[in-house]
């Protein structure tokens, strides 16, 4: 009986997590209230930092996250796409920004502008799967657009609508040539294009005397919730992980002899076993920097640790991201920066350059790191605050000015050359990037 009950756990774990967290939301107000405040959120502009804990409470937050959750993972069934490492980081990076920034209703209109580019290039929404997840990434445009830049309602909505599918059909496209630029060293690349025509838009508007007004206010009051759910999670797949498989440990280490350069899939790599290990690892990694920094947690920072949590199935182990860790810390603790709410997220979120120090080594990491948190601001000024992702933004440049460099002064891992062999064929499109990540 034993047997079968973990032979079920270890085969419906997400879908067991997923159906008792929907049932925990229903419980925690009364659901008149809670969709009052789910509606503020859709209504909300979205522009960075908006925290969904401080419009919508905690409730109307987590049902946000849950639907849009749901929603991406019919779409993947629709594709007929299993969850891998990289689809994995997509989902949990969806459900970390559903925090602050991200939801259904902002979202459709890039999804469509997504499937209208595989539908003109005669190619398929599974080729293009993790832009496709991850586009929803400057939703926020469409939210302002409709709620927030002035217009009427009606003309909101279509030029709201508008923009978010062109936008959607750019993305696919420009997403390669970025993967060149920063050569797969930014696991936020996505990101990174999402900032460049972030920035556009930014001067667009501006030029028409648009302002666009970023949002501050943060709710704290759950911090204690989420810290605790944080550990919990985190133990519950280091739990499953030796359910797995009770010698996972002696395996683990052999994690750490991945750079996590893109695209790298850990669990075709190293095993679900492992992956799951890492992930709670990388868990509690980031529950201690939140206590011992005094970090409180919000919409955003809840964001964060959910991203640190996904890319540990697709690039990140403590080797690598302990070091830009710490350079970031140095560079807020050695300038004038202090510990906002900015710096923060750029703490958690610069593991996005962990591949650095996974090619290059612990100082190479930590400059890499110590450069993202004073470089960060400006992206965010730069892209008006639409590209949700404005780490990712940022993270590019730096992977790029950094690379070349530490190619050139620096011993790399043997791995680099098969990726460089991979990179062309990419760019050349002989290959799909669902391919190499299946």
């Amino acid at each position: 009986m034993t047997e079968h009950i973990l032979k079920f756990i270890k085969q419906y774990y997400l879908l067991l997590i997923f159906f008792l967290a929907f049932i925990f939301v229903f419980l925690l107000e009364p659901l008149p209230i809670m969709f009052n405040n789910y509606r503020r959120i859709l209504t909300s502009s979205s522009v960075l930092l908006s925290d969904y804990l401080f419009i919508g409470g905690l409730a109307a937050t987590l049902f946000n996250v849950i639907l849009t959750i749901g929603v991406n993972l019919l779409i993947l069934k629709w594709m007929k796409i299993k969850i891998n490492g990289p689809i994995f980081a997509c989902l949990l990076t969806i459900a970390g920004f559903a925090f602050f920034g991200k939801n259904l209703y902002n979202a459709l209109p890039i999804y469509l502008g997504v499937y209208l580019y595989c539908k003109i290039t005669k190619t398929t929404c599974k080729e293009h799967v993790l832009v496709f997840l991850l586009s929803s990434g400057i939703s926020p445009i469409t939210s302002f657009l409709m709620f927030g830049a002035g217009f009427s309602l009606p003309m909101g909505l279509f030029i709201g609508v508008g923009v978010g599918i062109i936008v959607g059909f750019i993305l696919p496209a420009f997403n390669i040539l970025s993967l060149k630029f920063h050569q797969g060293y930014n696991l936020y690349n996505t990101g990174f294009s999402m900032g460049v025509i972030s920035m556009i838009i930014t001067g667009i508007l501006g030029s028409f005397g648009v302002v666009i007004i970023r949002n501050s206010e943060l709710n704290n009051t759950y911090h204690w919730q989420l810290f605790i759910a944080t550990i919990v999670l985190s133990l519950l797949l280091i739990a499953l992980a030796f359910i797995e498989n009770k010698k996972v440990i002696k395996k683990y280490p052999s994690i750490f002899k991945a750079s996590g350069r893109l695209l790298s899939d850990f669990p075709a790599r190293f095993g679900k076993d492992v992956v799951m290990l890492n992930i709670g690892f990388m868990g509690l990694i980031s529950v201690a920097i939140i206590y011992f920094a005094g970090i409180q947690i919000n919409g955003p920072v809840m964001g964060a640790i959910l991203t640190i949590l996904g890319f540990s199935a697709f690039g990140k182990h403590p080797l690598n991201s302990l070091p830009v860790i710490l350079g970031a810390i140095l560079a807020i603790e050695l300038t004038p920066l202090t510990w906002t709410i900015g710096s923060t997220l750029s703490v958690l979120f610069v593991t996005g350059l962990a591949p650095l120090a996974g090619q290059f080594g612990i100082i190479a990491g930590m400059l890499a790191g110590f450069i993202h948190v004073l470089i960060t601001p400006l992206a965010l000024n730069f892209q008006g605050g639409f590209d949700l992702y404005n780490n990712g933004f940022a993270a590019g440049f730096v992977a790029a000015l950094l690379a070349p460099v530490y190619h050139v002064l620096l011993k790399s891992r043997d791995e680099n050359e098969k990726w460089n062999r991979i990179l062309p064929l990419i760019y050349r499109r002989k290959i799909k990037c669902s391919d190499y990540t299946k």
